[in-house]
């Protein structure tokens, strides 16, 4: 897979064809990879390039950041999805005020048309772009027709076993640590990714040293004790993952907080991944650190059931 990463300032496609699609992919749940598919189909068809450009960051980071959400895939995990699907091409636009401000139809003509020779495009529901979101799909299929480019609007799956099929779905359904469910909408565990930083140093000394998960851009589970695994130097390692505020040491901050199972190595500073396959079980407060322990010890128990079956 190509990647360009600054699509504005990256030379054009070499491709003869291109069979495109666009929009911000957050979460890239089991709706986005139907369009993903369908695009990829039509370019094999025509014997053309795929090609997903997306935005980063999220438009309201910038429009309006007060109510932006916190995203659920940063650019490198979307990356990593959509290798695995198959797209050939994946194309990145700063969203930045500048690019907000273009008119839809010179968006079209001065931002997506320069790239690359596109034959296909196509779009999601409700898909919006340029100054103040007045492009839709009416004016980029008349823009397409006008220069014998097809324009389809593809009626992607937006519900699946009763749940509404949405990145905003996801994201609530995360917010509440209902990981196994938001996974269902995904096609995959939701994972989130940071950088290890030291912490309090409490898990060592009760036997269940942890490593504190910092510098997160991502939109963190809700407060519990999650069986996960620790994707850490290029391996997929059983742990356990707690996040709240440690009620039973009066914390007033929160923390993302991960024992790795038989493991013992020190990796501070260490880039991390947690990929979250269940939620075991709610944030408590215990009378007394041996309490704690106790129930620690049943948390590892019920984490290796979930994770390796023992």
């Amino acid at each position: 897979m190509k990647i360009l990463s600054d699509w504005q300032n990256a030379p054009p496609l070499t491709e003869p064809r291109v069979v495109m699609t666009m929009g911000t992919f957050d979460g890239l749940h089991l709706g986005h990879q139907f369009l993903v598919r369908e695009v990829m189909r039509k370019a094999r068809e025509k014997d053309a390039a795929s090609l997903l450009l997306t935005f980063e960051p999220h438009p309201l980071a910038v429009l309006s950041p007060s109510s932006a959400p916190l995203a659920l895939t940063t650019f490198e995990q979307k990356s990593r999805v959509l290798s695995g699907l198959g797209i050939d091409v994946l194309g990145c636009a700063r969203f930045t005020e500048e690019l907000s401000a273009i008119p839809a139809r010179a968006f079209i003509d001065e931002v997506i048309l320069p790239k690359a020779n596109i034959t296909d495009i196509f779009i999601g529901p409700d898909f919006r772009f340029g100054r103040n979101a007045e492009g839709h799909a009416g004016l980029l299929k008349e823009w397409a027709g006008s220069r014998g480019v097809r324009c389809e609007e593809v009626p992607v799956q937006t519900a699946l076993s009763g749940e509404t099929l949405s990145s905003s779905r996801v994201r609530g359904l995360i917010k509440v640590g209902l990981v196994e469910s938001a996974a269902k909408l995904l096609g995959r565990n939701y994972v989130i990714e940071g950088k290890v930083v030291t912490g309090a140093r409490r898990g060592g000394k009760m036997g269940f040293p942890t490593a504190n998960l910092g510098e997160i851009k991502q939109l963190i589970p809700g407060p519990g004790v999650y069986a996960a695994n620790a994707l850490l130097r290029g391996k997929s390692r059983p742990a356990m993952t707690s996040i709240g505020n440690n009620p039973t040491f009066k914390n007033q901050y929160l923390s993302v907080e991960t024992y790795v199972l038989d493991f013992k190595d020190d990796f501070y500073g260490e880039d991390m991944g947690l990929e979250f396959a269940a939620r075991i079980r709610d944030m408590i407060r215990f009378d007394s650190p041996e309490a704690l322990v106790e129930r620690l010890k049943k948390d590892e128990s019920e984490a290796r059931g979930v994770l390796i079956g023992a």
